[in-house]
């Protein structure tokens, strides 16, 4: 988790310090790995300088015939020039896109493309924040975990019914979309996306402080992150190696 604010925290001091009034992250929840690999094969493709003809490129795009590993370079090419055509092939193709497998690499493209599109036309810097759970509009999707003092404790009724409400209360009321609220036994996560700018750790640590209030019954540290989210078999094995989350 200090990890993760670290970083946030850089990011927001950057982009507050060179001015830059957008900044654009992938609404897909493409994995991290992924998307490095697209940017690696982007940038290789740049420093040999590729030529290529735009219309061609659209073309091969749509064809049945082109290989896999011809069509990721039509998309990464394509998504390179800031073109309105480039951009409205890319959208057509990722809307849906004649081979499956490459659905997420369209979508990192597209994004490629639209931000491309923006920096030329309003002259300004764009920065683009990678994340393996994507995020909406201006708001970044994160997945958190929280459990029991005890991890063989349980929650009662009543707890699970305080940390819903207070949790509930606390992130909507900071303009924070709640997409999954979990509750199991001993433990419970959250699924939202936060605007960018506000300190979503701060917000969480003093709720939890307040259900604690009533029990003391959480732990204090927690799971923060924006890499994946965790099914309930992966969670239990993270609590069954006593793995240390903060």
């Amino acid at each position: 988790m200090k990890n993760w604010n670290h970083i946030l925290d850089k990011l927001r001091t950057t982009i507050n310090r060179q001015g830059i009034d957008t900044f654009h992250v992938l609404e897909d929840l493409v994995p991290l790995e992924e998307q490095m690999e697209y940017f690696k094969y982007f940038d290789d493709l740049k420093e040999r300088k590729v030529r290529f003809v735009r219309d061609s490129e659209i073309e091969m795009l749509f064809s049945p015939d082109v290989s896999i590993g011809r069509k990721k370079e039509c998309l990464a090419v394509l998504s390179s020039i800031p073109d309105v055509k480039a951009y409205r092939a890319i959208e057509t193709y990722q809307s849906s896109p004649l081979e499956p497998e490459l659905k997420n690499w369209s979508s990192i493209a597209l994004l490629g493309s639209r931000i491309g599109l923006d920096s030329d036309l309003s002259g300004k810097p764009q920065i683009y924040i990678s994340s393996g759970l994507g995020g909406q509009d201006k708001k970044l999707r994160f997945f958190t975990l929280f459990i029991t003092k005890s991890q063989e404790d349980e929650f009662t009724d009543f707890q699970k019914k305080l940390v819903e409400r207070e949790f509930r209360f606390q992130l909507e009321g900071a303009d924070i979309k709640i997409e999954a609220f979990e509750i199991e036994d001993n433990y419970f996560t959250i699924l939202f996306l936060f605007p960018f700018k506000t300190d979503v750790r701060a917000i969480l640590q003093s709720t939890v402080e307040e259900c604690n209030q009533y029990g003391n019954f959480l732990d204090d540290k927690f799971l923060f992150t924006n890499v994946k989210v965790f099914n309930d078999e992966e969670i239990q094995e993270l609590l069954d190696n006593d793995l240390k989350i903060d």
